[in-house]
């Protein structure tokens, strides 16, 4: 079995770029500021065709390893840290195989506040706590849990990841 460590990088839009963008209102100006509130527009753009999903995904505190990894190749993903910082998992895409690449997946810190937009088709695994829990807003195509989905085991494969925090 071979095990692929991953150090926690912090998350940049440089670094961050072969899987999507990052989600921070840190790097824009407020489209609108008044006495009792601050907007920032333009995060993001998601292209999405027909209905978004909007979820709440809570994550519970695990060993560091894993081996499995998910995938929407027809669907973005946005993963939004609310109340705690998460690692977010990720791989590159692959859209000509039925396997992620071990070699392109990486481990980066989300601040709470922060998140990120998945391309279609990254690799991706349930965020990690460094808590005991951590709660997230998760929003993609409606019907992409039943119709997009696409969970590989690469332990079948004799590969196994360990996040090093």
């Amino acid at each position: 079995m071979e095990l692929v460590r991953l150090k926690v990088e912090e998350l940049t839009q440089e670094k961050f770029s072969p899987y999507g963008c990052v989600l921070d209102v840190g790097k824009l100006n407020p489209r609108m500021r008044e006495d009792i509130f601050t907007f920032w527009d333009g995060l993001a753009r998601m292209r999405v065709e027909g209905e978004l999903t909007v979820g709440y995904l809570r994550v519970f505190k695990r060993p560091p390893e894993f081996s499995k990894l998910e995938r929407h190749v027809k669907t973005e993903e946005i993963f939004f840290a609310i109340d705690k910082p998460v690692v977010a998992l990720v791989g590159v895409p692959t859209p000509h195989q039925d396997h992620p690449d071990p070699s392109t997946v990486k481990a980066f810190y989300v601040k709470p506040g922060k998140g990120v937009l998945l391309k279609e088709g990254t690799w991706h695994w349930i965020p990690f706590p460094l808590e005991e829990s951590a709660d997230l807003l998760v929003l993609f195509k409606s019907g992409t849990v039943d119709n997009d989905l696409t969970i590989e085991d690469l332990a079948e494969k004799g590969v196994t990841f360990k996040i090093e925090i």
